[in-house]
């Protein structure tokens, strides 16, 4: 290991024998949250402190009472502990820079004075994205209606078993698609996780209500592979599928826009050539963007003007950060395939300096199992060179070249010849980064891998592994010592998050590294990186639901408020339950950001099913999160419970009714003592703390049928 990157040998190529299945339940199982990939020294937000660095967890010992307790290093080396029942009020905080970040000095006013700007750029950009929601809600779109039989014969026509997340992001889309409000949802599944078969299952209920569909896409080559795909499916259904792109000749194209015109054709699939031309469509009812990254700010303007009362279906791998934003704050409808097709294997990824050794056993080892392989070179002029060079260092392979700049009809015969396996290796450039699928290449390698985006390199990566042979990526470099920081933190990113779906994490990461202004724009990028984007999309999405319900945006802080909750005891999922701190720190995130008890009681059921039996902590800690979540609901501050007696104190705002609340008060007055308006004191000898912290949850249940 050398600068965070493996140097590999020949060991790679033992056999991979994966258990996908075990892979699948455990990711189902345990998805990524916001803390749960923390590692010491990281970079946090705590909402009344600021940014500090992340230390780790410790159990306390208070009074007899174990507690666990999250760590933050401030300014002046400084120390906060933070309860796990406060894990709300702490989000990553995202940086293009993380090890120069400057901490907060706790006690200081400085992060006030930035709290109370962000409060109302806040409130604007709120304002902004709502005033877009209603403009889309406002809008009367067309209701498409679904024949179960015809659709199912057609599902059935469909060569593999689909995904259970397939299964879920079909029937959301096809749900919008039966509203008279305009669909605008976003696909974001990995590379090869069947993105496609969600957009011909809407485009088949398109066309069967008479309406047409445009399906719009960043490259030559994709345009291609996705008409050859969708006529496979349609076929002998009556149904014509037209492309358009630079491989179609000028009269091709005028033929084309003719049919479109008179709705002979009832697919149209296009690169931006479709925006170019003065396209008049018959009756135009879906729109469909495929690999959204890969259009520009211009490009996607455009779509808005041409296409505003349709349904919109965008598919993406690596979805970028503003259409992330939207997404996430519930401007456009999100949905995301996580797992993979079946029997599918992870990619065995590597990053390495520039070896004639390795490259030669990488190749090799593809030829010699059937397969082919992908050699990326992305500078047109010194291709030649590098396909001579691999051809004198492996002379019994049969190499080709293609690129952009080649004539159509050469690089059209090129890909075809590499899809019916005429010869073994494809030394070409990023030109098949989007739409290549082809199941017996496996093997990608790519020089000057430094030079690539985040998103690009992902891309590359999934043009392999698409059945279910293992799929191996190479992504060379001249010398570690001369690539610059970014590039060091796009190839660690790469070789890093390996694992099924990672999509949806490199966005993450892509805004991480390039920081968000770049991707969100300067309007909005100062105030965000006060508080780091995964705060700030929480706390915008807060804000919007208060302005939905016509209420009056609050501060930060009450955005955040909790209630305290004190009864005495250990609450805590122990080491010895739990042993992975990174776990830990996942379920109490959860159990703190959990907003119905069901939410809770399928945390317990998840805790049980992974980790076995409760312990008496973990038990405690289930209690307490649901006593908060109810006193939250019900304008409760503060309760204070022993087994003997307890306070409960309303806030002053809260209002509930004491006709009904006298009535307990008369059933059992030996219980209960009204010490003011606003407190409540009860007394009572409980046997143990199980059924002390039941009675609480039941009363407090009972108290929230009397309040209003």
């Amino acid at each position: 290991m050398k600068n965070n990157f493996l140097f590999i040998s020949e060991k790679i190529f033992i056999k991979i024998n994966q258990k996908n299945n075990k892979i699948l339940m455990q990711k189902k199982f345990f998805q990524k949250n916001d803390l749960n990939t923390l590692s010491i020294n990281d970079p946090i937000v705590h909402i009344e402190h600021g940014i500090g660095r992340y230390q780790g967890l410790t159990t306390i010992k208070t009074s007899s009472i174990e507690s666990e307790y999250l760590i933050i290093l401030y300014a002046e080396e400084n120390k906060l502990y933070v309860p796990i029942s406060h894990l709300h009020l702490i989000s990553p905080y995202f940086s293009v820079n993380k090890e120069n970040i400057i901490l907060h000095k706790l006690g200081s006013d400085k992060w006030n004075k930035e709290k109370k700007k962000i409060s109302t750029k806040l409130y604007d950009h709120a304002v902004i994205l709502l005033e877009i929601y209603a403009n889309r809600l406002s809008q009367r779109g067309f209701a498409f209606k679904k024949n179960e039989e015809q659709y199912r014969k057609f599902c059935k026509r469909f060569p593999f078993k689909i995904t259970l997340d397939q299964e879920k992001v079909i029937n959301s889309v096809l749900n919008d698609m039966q509203k008279s409000i305009p669909m605008d949802r976003l696909i974001c599944g990995d590379v090869g996780f069947g993105k496609t078969e969600v957009a011909i299952r809407a485009s088949f209920i398109c066309v069967s209500n008479k309406k047409q569909v445009i399906v719009l896409v960043p490259t030559t080559l994709l345009a291609q592979q996705h008409f050859e795909n969708f006529k496979k499916r349609f076929f002998n259904l009556s149904i014509q599928i037209g492309i358009l792109s630079r491989f179609q000749n000028e009269k091709e194209q005028n033929n084309i826009l003719k049919n479109t015109q008179n709705g002979t054709i009832d697919i149209l699939i296009g690169t931006h050539k479709i925006l170019l031309k003065n396209i008049i469509w018959n009756d135009l009812g879906l729109l469909i963007i495929d690999e959204e990254h890969r259009f520009g700010v211009h490009h996607k303007e455009e779509i808005k003007k041409l296409y505003s009362n349709i349904d919109i279906l965008t598919l993406t791998a690596t979805p970028i950060p503003r259409t992330l934003n939207m997404a996430l704050t519930g401007i456009k409808d999100l949905s995301i395939i996580a797992e993979p097709p079946h029997e599918r294997l992870q990619i065995k990824t590597f990053v390495a300096e520039y070896n004639p050794n390795l490259i030669k056993k990488a190749i090799l080892r593809e030829i010699a199992r059937g397969g082919q392989v992908y050699y990326i070179y992305n500078k047109v002029q010194n291709i030649s060179k590098v396909a001579l060079k691999l051809s004198n260092l492996i002379p019994e392979a049969i190499i080709r070249i293609g690129h952009g700049e080649m004539k159509n009809i050469e690089l059209k015969k090129i890909m075809h010849d590499f899809y019916n396996q005429k010869f073994n290796i494809l030394v070409c450039t990023t030109i098949i980064e989007s739409g290549i699928d082809i199941a017996t290449a496996n093997t990608i390698i790519i020089e000057n891998s430094n030079h690539f985006g985040l998103s690009q390199l992902h891309q590359l990566r999934g043009r392999v592994g698409r059945s279910c042979y293992q799929g191996y990526a190479f992504f060379l470099v001249n010398s570690f010592k001369n690539i610059t920081s970014d590039a060091q933190k796009r190839l660690h990113a790469i070789s890093s998050i390996n694992d099924f779906g990672a999509g949806f994490s490199l966005s993450n990461e892509d805004l991480d590294i390039r920081g968000v202004g770049e991707l969100l724009g300067k309007e909005q990028s100062g105030h965000i990186n006060t508080i780091g984007f995964s705060l700030y999309i929480k706390l915008l999405n807060k804000t919007i639901k208060f302005l939905k319900n016509k209420k009056k945006p609050l501060s930060l802080e009450e955005l955040e408020k909790k209630s305290d909750i004190e009864c005495y005891i250990p609450a805590l999922l122990p080491s010895n339950y739990i042993h992975n701190i990174n776990q830990r720190l996942y379920f109490y995130k959860k159990l703190s950001s959990a907003k119905k008890e069901r939410e809770i009681d399928k945390i317990k059921f998840q805790l049980i099913k992974k980790f076995g039996k409760l312990p008496y902590f973990a038990k405690n800690l289930i209690y307490i999160t649901k006593i908060r979540l109810i006193t939250e609901k019900i304008g409760i501050l503060k309760i204070k419970s022993n087994k003997n007696i307890g306070i409960i104190e309303f806030d002053k705002n809260a209002y509930f009714n004491t006709k009904n609340l006298l009535k307990k008060f008369q059933k059992e007055p030996h219980l209960w003592k009204m010490e003011n308006t606003i407190k409540l004191k009860f007394f009572h000898r409980f046997q143990n703390d199980d059924l002390r912290l039941k009675w609480i949850i039941n009363f407090l249940n009972d108290l929230k049928k009397d309040i209003t």
